[in-house]
């Protein structure tokens, strides 16, 4: 990869610039809403471990639904940052609504499902019947935040296909306002407000999500930027960009979907090893968001410049881009691992647990921070360089196979037949899912067959 590092890329000002004006904002936008989950888990966590496990097991619920909306989502952007670099407004608002047009109705069907059901979800999860109890009732109230999500959420990724990034963080920001003020007042009963522990903080996450979206829907309108302008154009959609839509979007939802399942079987596994070992989960969980939103900006500036530049018919610009990106990744992991295992004392502090709890919990961020370098590869290979170059079926085949054929059974047998060490399970883990998944992205991105531009094919079928 050393081609495409070569001399001039410090001189390339026009690539740092892009990279920099995408990237830093998108991380903030990230950590303004992995906050909410930091916030949560450090309120809730007055309230003990128990609470601290039911609240990490109910995000389980809300992370499922968030991934299935981002496979769509995801899929569109393919199309929405291509459109962009080919100046085509029309193919933009077209992908758009169709992105609505699937994640509304996802939204609703996890919304119904959780309030119908969320005894028996949550059991998935763990045994322990007072976990069952006060995640049974988070989950039920704060279901109703996955329909604000599944509108801020595609509405973000759109605006960020076409390089705004600005109203995606500012409403990020003031929804995290909204729901640390939220949190306190109903998690502890604040400024009047009934103190209701547990529900409180899935009161407030409800509230905050469904704001966020109509504070970015009044601002877009005032913009008239690709949320609000020629919406009625989105709506002309024809047989085969359906159909072309589907032929990427699908791959994508399949991966994030099958992959979210496999990480929620993983969570499964690791809550039958015990309720003090998933409350470390849980916290570890949340230092890992933390530092992954980085990783989640330069992700997304990389989609956006490299799917810009084929857009555009610049493939030789969009290879050079996409090499950078698989240097600048691993190197960006090493130096913010280094950070996570020297701050991981002082971070754990903040929490309130018990000893077992925080020594497990320290334990995992150290694994995490060591072996960050290795697992953040596949991340941007996957989801910034083939999903941008139109190959979304090449990394659904590499995620799924690590996973269900290799990973999941291995932790499953090791931690539910012969009881090995959690800490011993989550590191077979990381290495049975990482090591080949490593050994073929690379393998992929060096063919460059991951190039499937959708201009061109969309151009194709219209004529």
């Amino acid at each position: 990869m050393g081609f495409y590092m070569k001399k001039n890329v410090f001189h390339d000002k026009v690539f740092w610039k892009a990279l920099l004006r995408l990237a830093l904002p998108i991380a903030l936008q990230n950590l303004l809403t992995t906050s909410l989950s930091l916030i949560d888990t450090l309120m809730v966590g007055r309230l003990g471990d128990t609470a601290i496990a039911a609240v990490g097991i109910g995000s389980q619920i809300s992370f499922f639904c968030n991934i299935v909306m981002f496979g769509i989502a995801s899929g569109g952007a393919v199309f929405v940052a291509q459109y962009w670099g080919n100046g085509d407004k029309d193919g933009i608002s077209r992908a758009y609504v169709m992105m609505l047009l699937c994640n509304i109705p996802i939204a609703l069907l996890f919304i119904a499902a959780a309030f119908a059901m969320p005894g028996t979800l949550i059991g998935l999860f763990t045994n322990d019947a007072d976990v069952i109890a006060v995640g049974a009732s988070y989950i039920r109230i704060a279901c109703i935040s996955y329909l604000g999500v599944a509108l801020s959420q595609t509405c973000s990724i759109v605006l960020r296909s076409v390089e705004e990034v600005k109203l995606p963080f500012i409403t990020s920001a003031l929804s995290v306002a909204i729901n640390t003020v939220l949190n306190y007042a109903l998690i502890f009963g604040k400024f009047g407000c009934p103190q209701l522990g547990v529900d409180g903080a899935a009161y407030a996450t409800s509230i905050a999500a469904l704001i966020a979206p109509v504070l970015l829907l009044i601002m877009s309108r005032a913009k008239k930027n690709a949320v609000a302008s020629n919406f009625r154009a989105g709506f002309r959609i024809s047989k085969d960009f359906a159909k072309s839509f589907f032929k990427k979007s699908l791959p994508v939802l399949a991966n994030e979907s099958l992959w979210a399942l496999g990480v929620m079987c993983y969570n499964a596994v690791f809550g039958h090893m015990g309720t003090d070992n998933y409350a470390a989960l849980t916290i570890f969980r949340t230092v890992e968001n933390i530092s992954f939103v980085f990783f989640v900006g330069v992700c997304n500036a990389c989609n956006v410049i490299v799917a810009k530049s084929i857009g555009a018919g610049d493939i030789d610009k969009a290879k050079t881009y996409a090499g950078r990106f698989m240097v600048i990744v691993p190197v960006m992991a090493v130096i913010i691992g280094a950070g996570v295992i020297a701050l991981r004392g002082p971070i754990l502090t903040l929490f309130n647990s018990d000893a077992y709890v925080k020594t497990t919990a320290a334990a995992l961020l150290m694994i995490y921070g060591i072996e960050m370098g290795v697992r953040n590869i596949p991340y941007i290979s996957i989801v910034g360089i083939f999903r941008a170059g139109g190959d979304t079926k090449t990394g659904m085949k590499f995620d799924l196979m690590c996973l269900w054929l290799f990973a999941l059974p291995v932790t499953a047998i090791l931690g539910l037949v012969f009881k090995i060490d959690f800490l011993i399970v989550y590191t077979v883990m990381l290495l049975c899912e990482d090591i080949p998944k490593n050994i073929m992205c690379i393998q992929r991105f060096r063919s460059m067959k991951w190039i499937q531009p959708v201009v061109a094919v969309e151009n194709m079928e219209e004529s």
